[in-house]
């Protein structure tokens, strides 16, 4: 029988700031030269603890594509990849060594591949797509996250997408700020509603200026 996440779509899209958002599987080995360059990057380094030799590296992704309670895939911006996502199902999953995990529940884990992706605004949208993709493909009423807790990029995040703290939990690499996000709430969030009509704005703004500068 086919997994929560072995039945995830292979695609799925958004659009927002007049860009689309997409997602789609880790194609191994052919992904792996950017893998590495990702794992490698100095803001990824101490979060993913992951820069290791491309020997070692291939072999951790062999490992985690044959393990069925997740999946990888790599988000593109207008089809330049810009960012690595995993989702998994937190029932299955270590973190539920840590809380009373329901079978529905899913997690996520991102990262944003290139420095210059910083302060962009590419996280609202990257982050969005997964809750999207999550929410409108599985059961779920509610999704997990565990980063350190000294980021606070992810706490400026969680707070304005109705991600709630649980409690702090010590893991073998980090202590963890246990979040729940739950469905309902999340689309009555401020980020939520701010986000999309934000992007549907600039979209049409976009789409004004395109038309304009066809008819001159």
């Amino acid at each position: 029988m086919a997994t929560i996440s072995q039945k995830l779509p292979d695609t799925f899209s958004i659009e927002a700031y007049g860009k689309t958002f997409s997602l789609r599987p880790v194609n191994y080995p052919d992904d792996m030269s950017l893998l590495y360059k990702w794992m490698h990057a100095m803001h990824v380094v101490d979060q993913w603890q992951l820069h290791l030799p491309i020997g070692q590296l291939k072999a951790h992704f062999e490992k985690m594509l044959a393990d069925d309670h997740q999946r990888l895939y790599i988000i593109s911006c207008d089809d330049k990849p810009i960012a690595y996502t995993e989702i998994y199902e937190a029932y299955r999953d270590r973190l539920a060594r840590y809380y009373n995990a329901k079978k529905s529940d899913m997690g996520w884990h991102i990262l944003l591949g290139s420095t210059e992706l910083a302060g962009v605004g590419y996280l609202k949208p990257t982050g969005m797509l997964v809750h999207e993709f999550i929410f409108q493909n599985t059961k779920a009423k509610k999704i997990v996250a565990e980063p350190d807790k000294n980021i606070r990029l992810y706490s400026w995040l969680a707070n304005s997408f109705a991600y709630k703290v649980q409690r702090y939990i010590k893991m073998p690499e980090k202590e963890a700020a246990l979040y729940f996000c739950y469905k309902d709430d999340l689309y009555e969030s401020r980020g939520y509603k701010d986000f999309y009509q934000n992007s549907v704005k600039k979209r049409t703004k976009g789409e004004k200026q395109k038309k304009d500068e066809k008819q001159s």
